[in-house]
């Protein structure tokens, strides 16, 4: 979990990051909700089902507003006072949950002074802003989406934390792939293996998404999620995948044949795309333009007289979003930071033969990177 000081700490950046004075902010969006408050509800109880939380800032000042129904997670914020009137109380019918919010949030407002409002507008309910606008006329309202997306690329010490937990239970469950599914299982059989292994690691239930694409399907880059289809002997099984700790997540990959040897064509696309990381890594350190990354990559494939089998991006920024800033792509405008969470991932698609990719994510530290997701890459099971 986020710790005080990390929450603290990122609501001071976003003060000092405001282009103009506010006397307070809103904030909604259910990630950010996790990056300032450490406010991480369950999906997979009913008590949230239909909910939704405001933060209200001021000058040293946190408070977080949520129903009753939320008093679990709600125990674990850290902010300096909890709004939780009661919504439902299991005797009498309940009124529209997210109206019951914004009401919430209003009389909350009317103890605090100002006419300048940071509000981030993607997020916050309208009623909130309409009933704000009401009560003060005159109000000024700056949106703060815009600045608090740039302020999370810099990981701190906590994130970084909840990040490496993501990459353990990752490469546990990529281990157990490798080991477990065998010709015969279907791409939903291998997912079950992933998705047991990640939550054996952590201890807790959690949410794995991603690609479970075997044979045909993962001839091009598109993958998608686990079906019903029959892994025969010797198909290509490309796992790309995310384990959601704490709102976090890592993405890395490998694509193995399953039962069997690969063929010697895709040994030599699997040695590609292995240069082409190695390429990557290279150029990864503070101030690199992200173009500069994706063009490594793209160089060394064209090398191989291989580029053209490369349809997709050379890798993404990573944490609460995915995927997020810096992009690997030719026309980035990204440059590197210090803090970056990114991942690499080329793959080669080849109709036919069969498609592959291969993912590795990193910490860029001040000189140079750290490698954080350590799986085994390998085409052979």
């Amino acid at each position: 979990m986020l710790t005080a000081e990390g929450c603290a700490g990122r609501r001071e950046r976003l003060w000092k990051a405001l282009p103009a004075e506010c006397d307070f902010l809103v904030v909604a969006d259910p990630s950010h909700l996790i990056y300032f408050a450490n406010y991480v509800p369950s999906p997979f109880v009913f008590r949230t089902v239909e909910s939704a939380a405001l933060l209200i800032l001021e000058r040293g000042r946190a408070t977080l507003v949520a129903d009753s129904m939320l008093q679990p997670y709600l125990n674990l914020v850290h902010v300096d006072e909890i709004v939780a009137p009661t919504w439902y109380d299991g005797q009498h019918s309940a009124p529209h949950r997210r109206h019951k919010l914004v009401e919430s949030a209003l009389k909350a407002f009317a103890g605090i002074p100002g006419q300048r409002a940071g509000v981030e507008c993607g997020s916050v309910p309208a009623g909130v802003i309409e009933g704000l606008r009401s009560a003060r006329p005159g109000l000024s309202v700056a949106d703060l989406d815009p600045i608090i997306r740039p302020l999370r690329r810099s990981k701190d010490a906590d994130e970084i934390a909840v990040l490496r937990r993501s990459m353990r239970a990752g490469e546990a469950a990529h281990a157990a792939a490798l080991a477990e599914v065998e010709p015969g299982m279907t791409e939903l059989d291998a997912y079950r293996i992933v998705q047991n292994a990640a939550m054996k690691q952590l201890g807790e239930q959690v949410i794995v998404y991603g690609d479970f694409a075997s044979g045909p399907r993962c001839e091009t880059e598109k993958g998608g999620p686990p079906t019903s289809r029959t892994i025969e002997r010797g198909d290509l099984l490309l796992l790309d995948f995310s384990v959601v700790v704490g709102g976090y997540r890592g993405d890395f990959t490998n694509t193995f044949a399953v039962g069997g040897g690969p063929t010697t064509r895709q040994r030599e696309l699997f040695d590609a795309c292995v240069g082409a990381i190695q390429a990557g890594e290279a150029r990864l350190k503070p101030d690199m333009p992200a173009s500069e990354v994706d063009g490594a990559v793209r160089s060394h494939l064209a090398a191989l007289k291989l580029d053209h089998l490369f349809t997709s991006h050379s890798g993404h920024g990573l944490g609460l979003g995915h995927p997020e800033p810096p992009y690997f792509v030719p026309e980035s405008d990204g440059v590197l930071q210090v803090g970056d969470v990114v991942a690499l991932e080329p793959g080669l698609y080849l109709e036919g033969v069969g498609g592959m990719r291969y993912e590795r994510n990193y910490l860029i530290t001040p000189d140079g990177f750290e490698t954080l997701s350590n799986h085994h890459i390998q085409i052979d099971q």
